[in-house]
């Protein structure tokens, strides 16, 4: 039996971004946590690490909101992308679309961060940083294309 591409693809695709969603979240964590860790307790002597304690003032400053927001952003994200993979549910809300256009931004963001900071690294990490770029530029499609979705609604 062969089933048609729409029917069978759609479901499947949503989960695949629900799930890429997911696993971007676990990482912001993780990401988020070492770096207020490392500049939260590295002494100025350090050259690993920013040594500058304003810089490491400004991490600890910047760096939590940020992920407080792009967390909520991507927890919106996945919520929007489940919602809008049932035939039958209610059109996305502003607040839906909000977040699928902030995760949108933010793998953006970390697409070009990923891009630029590939001119002088070895060949091995140019060919995981384009991985790791084209798999966070699909997600940024996949969100912008499900906030553009407009569906018709329910009467």
């Amino acid at each position: 039996m062969v089933v048609a591409d729409d029917e069978s693809s759609g479901p499947r695709r949503s989960r695949a971004l629900a799930a890429a969603l997911t696993f971007e979240l676990i990482s912001l964590l993780l990401i988020t946590a070492s770096v207020v860790f490392f500049a939260a307790h590295l002494a100025s002597r350090s050259d690993d690490f920013s040594g500058d304690a304003t810089a490491r003032g400004v991490l600890l400053v910047l760096v939590p909101p940020m992920a407080v927001v792009v967390g909520l952003a991507l927890l919106g994200a996945r919520q929007a992308v489940e919602r809008a993979a049932a035939p039958d549910g209610p059109p996305l809300s502003t607040v839906l679309r909000v977040a699928l256009w902030t995760a949108t931004i933010a793998n953006a963001a970390v697409v070009v961060s990923i891009l630029t900071s590939l001119y002088h690294a070895r060949t091995t990490w140019v060919a995981l940083g384009f991985l790791l770029a084209a798999a966070l530029s699909t997600v940024a499609w996949a969100c912008a294309r499900t906030a553009r979705v407009r569906r018709p609604p329910l009467t």
